[in-house]
């Protein structure tokens, strides 16, 4: 018997399979450990696409530097003490602002703000981005979408971004251009930006072609954005690589070593998924968590079962996607209010889990009531070795296994049988 600890909150759940079932345990490759200000005074010497980044800022001038909100784990509070001990003699603390990109999220609470960012409260001009309060429209993309950001990036003299590259399910990756629009932008840029989701080109670790990263890049182009910090995270949790630079080459090397360590291959389908999200903060809701579940659903025969394990103690996290999910009573049923109303952002949600829906029997073990899981077609779970029994009865003695401890940020690599085709 094979018992594995998986991220669940702060805490952990434990997980028993039998070693003959067990087809493998999916996580990124091991990284070499680096020394968390050696790296960066690595990657600020040896910035990607631009020169010295140092020597960009001048008296007088007012910088914005963007970070991520509470629902991502860049170490804000590390980095931008780092990022300031490099420009503070070109640059006082009231020329700076930082500027939380929280997109569409709800505002990070107090203690995620101390969390996130600590004594740097106390000491610059802290933000919170509104993408329905005071934003101006820079320029239009390729597709014709109005560029709208916040009002003080728009303003800004140097623009800067801190964040972290992994896979996004649409997007691509996280990262780089991704501070800007969503973190900055307007909800009508948001929306019709995220409404090309549709396009089939729109997919995890999908980058040049994908419409979606596309329009992200014209967005940070447009903002002038000066250059990036952003930091990859190995299978641990820890940062292995920092990149600095172009918002476009630096992210470009990035996510090259992401791939390296995240996209692992499998040499069959499973059963039974059992994956985590990753705890706090990527299991902080449903709407988060998801990440997760769409990564399994690449790992999971036709027919298959799925068990997601994540806290989701704020809730579903997304009052569209509720709404959506509410006013079925089939999962089949969302295509039509898709059909319907058109793209809504959060409703987009509800369409994809209803397409994992079509191939899987899937089980929640959260934090959430059991009817609200069932609400959601979901089969609500309190022991992952019951669903583990449940799925051996479906499947029969011979079921095999594949368990993701960090699902959200491991992208399986699946051959294709023949009339089953990869998501």
């Amino acid at each position: 018997m094979v018992r594995m600890a998986l991220p669940y909150g702060d805490k952990a759940v434990e997980v028993d399979v039998p070693e003959a079932e067990l087809i493998d345990v999916l996580e990124g490759r091991d990284a070499p450990a680096v020394d968390f200000e050696a790296e960066f005074d690595r990657a600020w010497r040896n910035p990607i696409g631009i020169s010295d980044p140092s020597v960009r800022f001048k008296p007088g001038e007012k910088v914005v530097v963007v970070v991520t909100d509470h629902t991502r784990s860049t170490p804000t509070k590390r980095l931008f003490p780092l990022l300031w001990e490099r420009i503070r003699s070109r640059v006082r603390p009231e020329d700076v602002t930082i500027l939380v990109g929280k997109g569409t999220h709800r505002s990070p609470t107090e203690a995620e703000l101390e969390r996130m960012l600590g004594d740097l409260r106390q000491e610059f001009r802290v933000a919170l981005h509104d993408c329905d309060g005071d934003v101006v429209e820079i320029g239009r993309s390729a597709r014709g979408t109005p560029i709208l950001v916040n009002r003080l990036v728009a303003e800004a003299d140097r623009v800067v971004t801190i964040g972290h590259i992994a896979m996004h399910y649409y997007a691509g990756y996280s990262g780089g251009r991704k501070n800007i629009l969503p973190g900055v932008a307007g909800r009508r840029t948001i929306e019709q930006n995220h409404a090309q989701l549709t396009d089939p080109r729109c997919e995890g670790c999908v980058h040049d072609t994908n419409p979606i990263s596309e329009e992200m890049v014209e967005a940070a182009r447009l903002a002038r954005v000066e250059f990036i910090v952003d930091v990859v995270f190995d299978k641990k949790g820890r940062v292995a690589r920092i990149v600095v630079g172009d918002a476009e080459a630096a992210h470009a090397a990035g996510r090259a070593f992401w791939d390296s360590l995240f996209q692992v291959r499998v040499g069959e389908r499973a059963d039974l998924v059992v994956v985590s999200a990753g705890g706090h903060p990527k299991d902080i809701d449903l709407y988060q968590a998801y990440k997760a579940l769409y990564n399994a659903a690449k790992a999971v025969k036709d027919g298959g079962t799925i068990l997601l394990v994540a806290a989701c103690p704020d809730g579903v996290g997304n009052e569209v996607f509720t709404d959506w999910v509410m006013r079925c009573r089939r999962p089949d049923e969302v295509f039509d209010v898709l059909r319907k109303e058109g793209f809504r952002l959060g409703g987009h949600k509800a369409v994809y889990l209803a397409k994992d829906l079509r191939r899987a029997e899937i089980h929640l073990l959260s934090s959430l009531k059991d009817d609200l899981v069932r609400r959601f077609f979901l089969h609500p779970a309190s022991d992952p070795n019951a669903v583990v029994a449940r799925a051996r009865e479906r499947h029969g003695r011979d079921l095999r296994v594949l368990v993701m401890p960090h699902g959200g940020e491991t992208v399986p690599v699946v051959p294709t049988p023949v009339g089953q085709a990869v998501r």
